[in-house]
């Protein structure tokens, strides 16, 4: 029986090198005792830890250990050395802080807790015969955890495993991968939010007074105003976790600078800090590519079809209004289709505003036209609906502004234009679709 139970403890041991477990479920053990080597079979430091004896803990029973006092080494009674109390002793019990003070005692093998008391031993002897309650009492140092109870012990094995230094090693590509792609996330961002306060302060076309129609142009102000406001709020979370993962990861390049310079005079406390923190900078990482992702949604959202590279020609379909091979540029003062704004970084292209406006070609708010601008880089646009046209002359038009060419490039404006449907124009109930011209824009 005690030969099998050896076999099922290795194999724990092998599980947990693998897996660096810190919180299994409580385990039942048989009623013998129990003993055991680390995974380096000579019981000392192997690699980097070679002045402690362990590199990792998982528990393995909850039992009552009958194991004499003459094997245990106590915390309370050794944790201060030669002096009769420090601040080890005022810490909240945990397994961690347990498991760090026996890892640097060569005999022993496990370590068990029981409340606030915690020792260590080169085995346990498992006495358990029902009726003697479970291991109940949460750790003081730990909530989540459960330090024994009032008859039972709470009981871990120690292993060493000799990866502390590859783990740590992961944890920094990790983390420089991690923080790579985000500030990169937070670049653009940034870059899309300062482009487009840049396109509201040049958007001065004076035509806020005429109407609705100019009052929708106007309109695209305070929209890439307050679009910039969202893409700089998610890059400032995002930012802000990349920062806190780079602290840490200079910490835990720290830490394994003191490790190595020690060498076999490492302690436990060093090799503990340089532990949990490869651990929180293994969970940031983790957390930093949930904020990237948050971050690419929103970047998503607001580029829309000009976040994707175009592969079909669209415009075929669409018509540039206003006179544009005499240099006018037409915007359409068309109703807005609500959330169907956009802006990117990208070339200076509106087939993708024209591919979303054909996927939105039916239905009661179709698409019916869209406007587009590109300036400095960043490309925008707007969808816009059938509703809003004009009758100046019994007969139905697009309300349409004309900028000239000098006034579009004095906004610092590459491209500029209203691109219709085909189909809206010339299939209109009313008959083909005219422009009327509200006003003529130019450089004043």
């Amino acid at each position: 029986m005690a030969k099998v139970s050896v076999v099922v403890l290795w194999l724990l041991v092998a599980t947990a090198c693998a897996t660096r477990l810190r919180r299994p479920t409580e385990a039942q053990a048989p009623s013998h005792v129990v003993r055991r080597r680390g995974c380096n079979a000579h019981g000392g430091g192997t690699g980097l830890l070679q002045g402690v004896f362990a590199d990792g803990f998982s528990r393995v029973a909850c039992e009552v250990d009958i194991a004499p006092e003459s094997v245990r080494i106590s915390f309370k009674e050794k944790a201060c050395g030669d002096v009769a109390s420090c601040r080890l002793l005022t810490l909240p019990m945990q397994p961690r802080l347990c498991f760090d003070f026996c890892r640097q005692h060569a005999e022993a093998k496990f370590f068990g807790l029981q409340g606030s008391n915690c020792y260590c031993s080169p085995y346990y002897h498992a006495k358990s015969t029902g009726g003697q309650g479970a291991c109940s009492f949460h750790c003081e140092g730990d909530k989540k955890e459960l330090c024994g109870g009032p008859e039972k012990s709470s009981l871990f094995e120690m292993h060493m495993c000799g990866n502390s230094q590859s783990e740590a090693d992961y944890a920094l590509e990790s983390s420089s991968e991690s923080e790579k792609a985000a500030r990169a996330l937070v670049n653009v961002a940034n870059t899309t939010a300062f482009k487009l306060v840049g396109m509201a302060n040049a958007w001065q076309l004076g035509v806020c007074s005429m109407g609705k129609e100019g009052q929708r142009l106007c309109s695209l102000t305070g929209m890439w105003v307050a679009t910039a406001n969202d893409a700089l709020g998610a890059a400032s979370k995002t930012a802000h976790s990349a920062d806190k993962l780079s602290s840490m990861t200079k910490q835990l390049e720290g830490y394994m600078a003191s490790a190595k310079d020690a060498g076999e005079s490492l302690n436990a406390s060093l090799a503990s800090k340089m532990e949990l923190t490869t651990s929180a900078v293994l969970d940031a990482s983790a957390q930093m590519k949930g904020s990237s992702a948050g971050l690419r949604m929103e970047l998503t959202g607001i580029g829309g079809p000009l976040s994707k590279n175009a592969t079909t020609s669209y415009l075929d379909g669409f018509k540039a209004l206003g006179d544009t091979k005499a240099g006018w540029f037409a915007l359409c003062a068309l109703e807005p289709i609500s959330g169907q704004a956009f802006a990117a970084l990208s070339e200076d292209t509106p087939e993708g505003c024209a591919s979303q406006c054909l996927s939105l070609s039916s239905g009661t708010n179709a698409c019916a036209a869209f406007n587009y601008q590109y300036k400095e880089g960043l490309a925008t646009c707007q969808l816009l609906s059938g509703q809003g046209l004009v009758e100046p002359r019994l007969l139905s038009a697009i309300p349409i502004f004309e900028v000239s060419k000098s006034k579009r490039d004095a906004m610092g404006l590459a491209s500029l234009g209203c691109y219709a449907s085909g189909s809206f124009v010339a299939g209109h109930p009313r008959g083909p679709l005219g422009v009327e011209v509200i006003k003529k824009v130019v450089v004043e």
